[in-house]
C-alpha cells in the first residue's frame, strides 16, 4: 500500500522512507495495486506504477502476484534493483521470477520473524505454498536486509541454507525520522479530550495475542497503575477486543484503560512524546518493532520483551526494560517500578534518543541502505 501519514499503518512510514531515498538516488519507482494516499513533498524522482487489482475473492491473490510479475518483465530496463521491503508473496515471487528469467538484480528486507504463522505450529497448505515462496525468494535475493543478527536463526528456520551463505546478509537498522519524532511535542488539542491524563503508559500497534496485549492487561491492576492511564493506539478484531474489555474489568482498571483505536502516523509523534513510556510485552515474530523506536525517539523508553532484536535497541537498564515473553508478573512489577520512579524513566528515555540518533535515524540508515545499492549496482549479474 502507497499511503501518506494520514494512515494509521506502516504503510506511511515505508512512504517517508522512500521519499528520503530520492535523496541519494536518481529514481525511485514503486510498484503497488493500492494507492490509498500521497504526500506531496515536492520530489519528481518519485515515480508510481499503479497496477490493476481484480479483487474477487479467491483469484486476487493470484492476479495479483501475475500483475507484479509482468511488471517488473516489461519494465527490466528502467531499472537497476528491486527492493522489496515485506514478505507478502506477490512482491516475493516477483523478485524470483525476474531473477530467474533476467538475473535481475534485488535486495530484500525482512520485517519480522514469524513469517506465515510461528515456525512449528499446525499450517494450511496456502501457508505452506507462502512458505515456499518465501524461501525462493530469500535463496534468489542478491542481499537480505534484517535489522539485526538476532533475528538470523528464527529466519533460518524457514530458509536453513542461509546458515551456509551468511555473506548475503546484512544487518541495516530499523530507520526513524527524528525530525518528526521528538521530543518535547504538545499533545494536540484532538487527543487531549480522549487522554484526560498527564500521566499515562502506551501501547501502539496491533491489538492481539501475538503482540502480547493480553499479557499487558494481565499484568496491570488499580494498585500498579495508581490513576495513570493505560493508552492503547490499534486496530484488533471485534472478539479479541470483547475479550480485552472483559479481562481490563476483572482487572478493575477500566477506567484506567483508553482505546484510541487507530491513530493517524501524523498524531503519533505527540501522542509519544507525551508518554511515560511504551510497554510492548510482544511474544515473537518481531524484527526491531518501529513504534518502539519511535517511541524512544520521542525520548520515552519502553518495557520490552527479550525477543528478535528488540535487544538490540531496548537495552536494559541503559535505554529501557527488558522482560521475558510470557512473564506477566515482571511485566507488572517493572510498570510498577518505573511509574513511581519518574526519574529513572526520564534517564532511560533520554538514553534511548541518543540512541536512536545515532543507530536508527534516517540519517544514520538511508545512506548505508544506499551504499548496498550502489555497490550491487556496479557488480556483474550473477
Amino acid at each position: 500500500m502507497l499511503a501518506g501519514l494520514d494512515a494509521a499503518s506502516l504503510h506511511a512510514e515505508y512512504y517517508e522512507e522512500y521519499l528520503h531515498l530520492t535523496r541519494y538516488l536518481d529514481e525511485v519507482t514503486i510498484v503497488t495495486d493500492n494507492v490509498k494516499s500521497m504526500d506531496n513533498f515536492g520530489t519528481q524522482k518519485l515515480k508510481v506504477i499503479k497496477l490493476p487489482a481484480i479483487r474477487i475473492p479467491k483469484i486476487y491473490g493470484l492476479t495479483k502476484i501475475l500483475f507484479y510479475c509482468l511488471a517488473t518483465l516489461i519494465t527490466k530496463n528502467k531499472y537497476d534493483i528491486i527492493y522489496v521491503r515485506t514478505f507478502s508473496p506477490p512482491e516475493l515471487f516477483a523478485l524470483w521470477i525476474a531473477k530467474r528469467l533476467l538475473g535481475a538484480k534485488s535486495v530484500l528486507v525482512l520485517p519480522g520473524t514469524w513469517l506465515f504463522g510461528a515456525p512449528n505450529e499446525k499450517i494450511s497448505l496456502k501457508v505452506k505454498i507462502f512458505r515456499w515462496i518465501l524461501r525462493k525468494a530469500l535463496y534468489a535475493a542478491d542481499y537480505v536486509v534484517l535489522y539485526s543478527r538476532l533475528m538470523l536463526p528464527e529466519v533460518c528456520l524457514y530458509a536453513p541454507r542461509l546458515r551456509t551463505n551468511e555473506k548475503k546478509i546484512v544487518i541495516i537498522r530499523n530507520a526513524v525520522n527524528t525530525q518528526r519524532f521528538r521530543p518535547g511535542i504538545p499533545l494536540s488539542k484532538e487527543y487531549q479530550s480522549f487522554i484526560d491524563s498527564s500521566d499515562y503508559i502506551l501501547y501502539v500497534g496491533r491489538i492481539n495475542e501475538k503482540k502480547g496485549v493480553g499479557d499487558l492487561v494481565k499484568s496491570l491492576n488499580k494498585e500498579i497503575l495508581g490513576e495513570a492511564k493505560l493508552v492503547l493506539a490499534g486496530k484488533g478484531e471485534p472478539e479479541y477486543l470483547r475479550a480485552l474489555r472483559e479481562e481490563i474489568e476483572r482487572r478493575g482498571i477500566r477506567k484506567n484503560v483508553i482505546h484510541l483505536g487507530e491513530v493517524p502516523n501524523r498524531e503519533l509523534p505527540s501522542i509519544m512524546s507525551n508518554a511515560r513510556f511504551m510497554v510492548y510485552a510482544t511474544k515473537g515474530g518481531e524484527g526491531i518493532p518501529r513504534a518502539i523506536l519511535e517511541c524512544m525517539a520521542c525520548g520515552r523508553p519502553a518495557i520490552a520483551t527479550r525477543v528478535a532484536g528488540i535487544p538490540d535497541a531496548v537495552r536494559h537498564l541503559q535505554t529501557g526494560i527488558l522482560v521475558e515473553p510470557n512473564d506477566v508478573a515482571s511485566l507488572g512489577d517493572w510498570i510498577g517500578k518505573l511509574l513511581r520512579d519518574p526519574q529513572l524513566a526520564e534517564k532511560l528515555g533520554q538514553a534511548s534518543r541518543e540512541l536512536i540518533e545515532k543507530e536508527f535515524s534516517y540519517e544514520s540508515v538511508i545512506p548505508k541502505l544506499v551504499n548496498l545499492f550502489n555497490y550491487l549496482a556496479n557488480q556483474p549479474k550473477a
